[in-house]
């Protein structure tokens, strides 16, 4: 089998991994893979993917266009000597017309990690026109799509808002990935903090691209607060600045500064593009790890949290709302706030234990959930059975029912016991634990 991965910017986010995790798994399977991208970022430069044909469109376009990066790939495939059996695509539908028209056998899945319309960058005026613009078609290109995955039930839900006229029957809910094994194979294995010299200062890590919608800033507000209250403690600061968006070197810079006027420099280190080894020696030396953007589409971090058995404080909403487990493997924060943050912080500070991820016979269950759930069998798993459905080659019981909810969710999520919304109610419920402790 033939097979074609259009995913335009091979940066160092979730969705990258999703595809790399595609390559490996198609290529170990034998089936001829060709891979077609606008650009690839530095990060991978040492990376070698054996057994696929990478082709590397170059355009000087802004990065983030998706849509007219895949329209440039999808003529690519037009006038190329390609003939793929199955295409999987991602961050944009705008080729599919193209891919339908000059391959019709060709069967078409698509890797939604957010609807392009709800992604629309605030900085241009004349881009938010024609974003909307993208907004008006997409629902048309992708009811030509043969198969959707989403990366959430929130993803899912706002998929389904903006586009209620796509049938139904061709959207489930497949989390991505977080196999990470492969590549701190040269460091140590996951410990619990309980297996570890203990921090002499409790430190905090929030591993995130320095992104103003990731909202690091509540880090530094919540560190202010704390420090202010006599509370001594570390921030690190990690994830990647990208060089070829401003965004991200200009709130780089404007987070240092406020580290500076809020006089935290002694408490927040910052570190910045990481390498994945160093990544994931800094979750092993931290005590709990951050995650601040709210309405995260899906959210990767507090998933390699839980492999490093780290507890995680995130946003009550988006992905991390379904995969972080109240008071189990995590808090979750009903807003991004600088003051609800620093309860959360306290609350972690003051918490001697987490069962789940500190104990061997606790995290089994966590990590049977992560292999479930998370892992790259099962999300491969997905990918195989869609592409044997679209071609025919999966028997489905006659037992099966015809019709099908409104969203196939293959994961189901366990709801969270309790949120703290106030700091009021934080306060208390923190009391009421430390007394009964």
């Amino acid at each position: 089998m033939h097979v074609v991965i259009v995913h335009p910017e091979q940066w160092n986010g979730g969705s990258d991994r999703c595809t790399v995790a595609l390559i490996r798994h198609f290529v170990s399977q034998g089936h001829r893979v060709t891979w077609l991208t606008t650009m690839i970022d530095e990060y991978w430069k040492n990376h070698t993917f054996d057994g696929v044909e990478i082709r590397e469109v170059g355009l000087k376009l802004h990065p983030g266009d998706w849509w007219s990066q895949n329209v440039a790939l999808g003529w690519h495939m037009v006038f190329s000597n390609l003939n793929p059996d199955v295409a999987i695509i991602d961050h944009s539908a705008s080729c599919v017309p193209m891919i339908k028209w000059r391959f019709p056998q060709c069967k078409i899945l698509f890797y939604c990690h957010f609807p392009q319309q709800l992604v629309t960058p605030s900085r241009f005026f004349l881009y938010r026109w024609y974003a909307k613009l993208i907004g008006i078609v997409e629902e048309e290109l992708f009811g030509h799509i043969d198969q959707i995955f989403v990366n959430s039930n929130f993803t899912a839900t706002q998929f389904c808002k903006v586009m209620p006229n796509i049938e139904k029957n061709k959207v489930r809910v497949v989390y991505p990935p977080c196999d990470i094994d492969w590549i701190v194979s040269a460091s140590e294995r996951p410990v619990s903090r309980a297996q570890r010299a203990k921090n002499e200062t409790y430190t905090f890590l929030s591993m995130n691209r320095f992104w103003p919608e990731k909202r690091l800033d509540i880090i530094i507000e919540a560190a202010s607060i704390l420090k202010q209250k006599g509370y001594h403690f570390h921030v690190q600061l990690a994830g990647s600045v990208m060089p070829h968006i401003p965004e991200s070197r200009i709130y780089y810079e404007v987070l240092q500064r406020m580290t500076e006027e809020l006089n935290v420099t002694d408490m927040v280190t910052f570190i910045p593009s990481p390498t994945d080894k160093v990544k994931f020696q800094l979750y092993q030396q931290c005590d709990t790890a951050l995650y601040t953007p709210p309405n995260e589409h899906f959210g990767i971090v507090p998933i390699e949290a839980l492999d490093q058995r780290r507890p995680v404080i995130v946003c009550d909403s988006g992905g991390p709302a379904e995969t972080v487990l109240e008071d189990i493997t995590g808090t979750k924060i009903a807003k991004p706030c600088g003051e609800l943050l620093a309860e959360a912080m306290l609350h972690h500070m003051n918490k001697r234990d987490w069962p789940e991820l500190d104990t061997d016979e606790g995290y089994a269950k966590q990590r049977h959930r992560l292999e479930t759930e998370f892992s790259t069998r099962g999300f491969c798993g997905n990918i195989d059975r869609a592409i044997a459905e679209m071609m025919g080659t999966l028997e489905i019981s006659s037992s099966e029912p015809t019709t099908t909810p409104l969203v196939d969710t293959i994961v189901h999520q366990p709801t969270a016991t309790e949120v703290y919304s106030k700091p009021q109610q934080y306060n208390k419920a923190a009391h009421s634990r430390r007394a009964q402790a």
